[in-house]
């Protein structure tokens, strides 16, 4: 199947996102988001649990969400290409 441009949608957000002048990690909310959609690295991912409050159970869930994403991501790219 060709990939028609415009039609991977976890693959846009992820590109809008990480291309973005916006500080993702400003706010508890948009930290959560760019968690699942991006993925923080190790010091980045313990900073801003102590910056926002995240208990270690909520890391756990946060790092698990982003495993679902990226899977989902990695079906949509096989699907399409």
């Amino acid at each position: 199947m060709t990939k028609t441009p415009g039609t991977d949608p976890l693959g846009s957000l992820h590109h809008a996102m990480t291309l973005s002048s916006m500080d993702w990690a400003q706010s508890r909310d948009t930290a959560w988001i760019y968690g699942i959609a991006v993925g923080w690295d190790g010091p980045a991912m313990k900073e801003l649990a102590g910056r926002h409050g995240w208990s270690d159970q909520q890391v756990a869930k946060l790092r698990k969400l982003r495993r679902y994403y990226r899977a989902a991501e990695l079906t949509e790219e096989r699907r399409t290409s």
